[in-house]
């Protein structure tokens, strides 16, 4: 947005519309013959979080950036860290 605050301005202000999560909106289209709407609309709002999935999800957001930045805090492991062992520091076995 270099040079045009304007239109930076303008989607802080109309498209981020919830403080916490900013716009999440989606748009899909689906291109054919004989789409049967109702299934997948059905498919889609399947993949939505209930009320308490979303709590979940969320305790388990904030735990995991806590024991992130405490980790980070203590000197490691990496952001990288799978499995005990970041990847970018491993050599490879040639």
């Amino acid at each position: 947005f270099t040079g045009n605050m304007k239109e930076y301005d303008r989607i802080m202000k109309e498209d981020w519309v919830s403080d916490e999560w900013g716009d999440r909106r989606q748009e899909l289209v689906f291109i054919g013959a004989g789409i049967d709407e109702a299934a997948i609309t059905k498919a889609l709002d399947d993949c939505l979080m209930d009320d308490e999935e979303m709590e979940k999800y969320l305790m388990d957001l904030q735990n995991y950036e806590q024991r992130t930045l405490t980790a980070l805090a203590n000197g490691g492991p990496s952001l990288f860290d799978l499995a005990g062992n970041d990847h970018m520091d491993v050599e490879e076995n040639k």
